[in-house]
């Protein structure tokens, strides 16, 4: 009977450290146990679960292609190459800026159409060279496209001078320049929105940088759409996408690497915003 009693004890210590065991995590923030994935605020658990029916264009780059996995369209790759990236695969620039490695994609229906947008992606790439285009929406007759993203000159290796000029109507604005501390040589979530009655803003790794209202702004008006262009600015394709400028001596293309492009017809909250970037942070 003792010798009973001595197993059943020994059996509940073994089954107790093991479900203790189980209910430790793996200090990773990244790492979670099969059905212990915490939420982020707003109650996601992947990126998907974010705006699904805004989602009007993704470009995660894991086929090593320029495919958009919403409109089922792919792009034109002009010497970029596909290698790790902050989820899956990335789009990645030639450091050789003679080679002008550039993509673009041609803009559907549902992106001419926006009035209000969000602009999502992830950038990893040595200090630019010039003032370099990492998105932008096209206008075939502008010097300027409706959406301008770039890298700033004037940065150094330990801040980026992150910038957005874009378009309502043909009538150029400028969202200034946000400094990026560390903006070189590591990943960083960059988004922008425009909302549709005069505010636009932009957020770096989930965290809003600025804030800009027009008075007289209304929902967006984009003119003349040409292509959406990864790595470079939209006169700096081969050739120049815009009658504007066939191409400018001060403006570079990307080094690095981008990743998980999105494009929303709406402008995304905060809330939403920081969750996004979690979660594909985490590769979620």
């Amino acid at each position: 009977m003792k010798l009973r009693y001595l197993n059943i004890g020994f059996a509940g210590i073994v089954i107790g450290s093991t479900l203790l065991f189980s209910c430790v995590k793996n200090k990773n923030d990244d790492y979670f146990p099969p059905g212990d994935i915490p939420k982020t605020a707003g109650g996601y658990s992947a990126s998907s679960e974010i705006a699904p029916t805004n989602l009007i264009a993704y470009w995660n780059f894991n086929a090593d292609s320029m495919l958009d996995s919403v409109s089922k369209t792919t792009g034109i790759n002009a010497g970029m190459t596909f290698t790790a990236g902050i989820k899956g695969k990335a789009l990645t620039g030639n450091p050789d800026a003679t080679k002008k490695a550039y993509a673009t994609a041609v803009a559907s229906a549902a992106v001419k159409a926006m009035t209000q947008y969000t602009v999502s992606f992830w950038v990893n790439t040595p200090q630019n060279t010039g003032a370099t285009g990492i998105f932008g929406l096209g206008d075939t007759q502008g010097f300027w496209g409706n959406i301008n993203v770039f890298f700033e000159n004037g940065g150094t290796t330990t801040l980026a001078r992150f910038k957005t000029i874009y378009s309502d109507n043909g009538v150029t604005r400028d969202n200034n320049i946000q400094d990026v501390q560390n903006g070189f040589n590591n990943w960083v979530q960059y988004v922008i929105t425009y909302d549709g009655a005069g505010n636009f803003k932009s957020y770096v790794n989930g965290s809003l940088a600025r804030a800009t209202t027009v008075a007289d702004m209304g929902p967006i008006r984009f003119t003349n759409v040409g292509p959406i262009v990864f790595g470079t600015l939209h006169f700096m394709t081969v050739p120049s996408s815009t009658t504007g400028s066939p191409g400018e001596g001060w403006a570079g293309y990307l080094p690095g690497k981008m990743d998980e492009v999105r494009i929303y017809n709406k402008a995304l909250t905060a809330i939403e915003v920081s969750a996004l970037s979690t979660l594909e942070r985490q590769g979620r």
